[in-house]
């Protein structure tokens, strides 16, 4: 009787095992769109990078709530960015989407997650790294700063001027050919007026940039003046409250030249902000009094070489280097 009633309770067991089985298995699952949390989302591969910019994205794959608030990618030059870094908003709703990052600096590793936010939470995707590209169009030498204009020659010109802190600082006025600055500037205290004598660039007896600046630092000649003119977009301009030229190269780069006038005798001309005048390297071939040099005059010209002015003169020098 014991043996028939333990093999009853085993049986009446095991159907309701199978029952209990059957209906939890038949239980209808809530669909996606029911299934509240943070929205599952993955981080696609970094591409086009650049020195300031490059692009990403991701793909939402789950939305688990309601549908999307935002989203796009987060970025940090530390790891596990969030939206309370650098982030862009790309739409809403699932599905893959691209992201254009921007207003990165030059040779400088970043993180980066795809996210997407809905009324639960924000879900972040893996986490991708990159290094933005080096700026060959900017570079030191000897402590001061070039620009590569993308002139024919591949010249570059330094930011500033010869005894300058700064791009609108006037910096020192040298007489053509002289290497130290003077409280007076006249035909009798030249050292170069009435010398024959050729094109000075890089001589460092005579060329103030190389002899201040050293390294391979110099004067420009009257040929790479002439490039800087006839290359590049010349504009008027107001910077850091200085009046002067800004001059833009074809690949976009520009050098700023402020309007710093000259000096005669031991008087300050043009200190007005309309004048500019930068010594070339190369002296006038017809005259032993002269040289060439760039010189631009609010509403008169805008920029021009010319070579009618005497050596005695004190202007400023805009160093270049190859």
């Amino acid at each position: 009787m014991t043996k028939v009633i333990n093999r009853l309770f085993v049986g009446l067991f095991s159907v309701l095992l199978l029952f209990i089985g059957c209906v939890k298995e038949d239980l209808p699952r809530p669909p996606e769109d029911r299934i509240v949390g943070d929205p599952v989302v993955t981080t696609a591969d970094v591409t086009d990078i650049t020195t300031s910019t490059a692009k990403c994205g991701g793909e939402v794959v789950m939305e688990k709530g309601n549908e999307l608030s935002a989203r796009g990618v987060c970025w940090s030059t530390s790891p596990n960015p969030t939206i309370e870094d650098n982030h862009t908003i790309d739409g809403e709703g699932k599905g893959s989407f691209e992201s254009d990052i921007s207003g990165l600096t030059a040779n400088v590793t970043y993180y980066v997650r795809a996210y997407a936010t809905n009324e639960y939470g924000t879900g972040y995707g893996e986490e991708k790294s990159f290094t933005t590209l080096i700026d060959t169009t900017v570079g030191t030498l000897n402590g001061y700063t070039w620009v590569d204009l993308g002139l024919p020659s591949g010249l570059k010109w330094a930011t500033c001027n010869v005894g300058a802190t700064s791009p609108e600082d006037y910096g020192n006025y040298y007489a053509w050919g002289e290497t130290t600055t003077k409280t007076e500037y006249t035909d009798e205290n030249s050292t170069t007026c009435g010398q024959q004598i050729g094109d000075i660039s890089g001589n460092p007896t005579y060329d103030a940039a190389r002899a201040n600046w050293g390294g391979t630092w110099r004067m420009p000649t009257k040929a790479e003046i002439e490039e800087l003119v006839n290359s590049c977009t010349w504009d008027w301009t107001t910077q850091n409250g200085v009046r002067g030229m800004k001059v833009t190269g074809l690949n976009g780069r520009s050098i700023f030249l402020p309007a710093a006038g000259w000096r005669e005798g031991s008087v300050l001309i043009g200190d007005m902000g309309d004048y500019g005048r930068y010594w070339s390297s190369t002296p006038d071939e017809s005259s032993i009094e002269q040289a060439w040099y760039l010189g631009f005059v609010l509403d008169y010209y805008d920029h021009e070489v010319n070579r009618y002015i005497g050596r005695r003169c004190g202007n400023t020098i805009r160093p270049v280097t190859d």
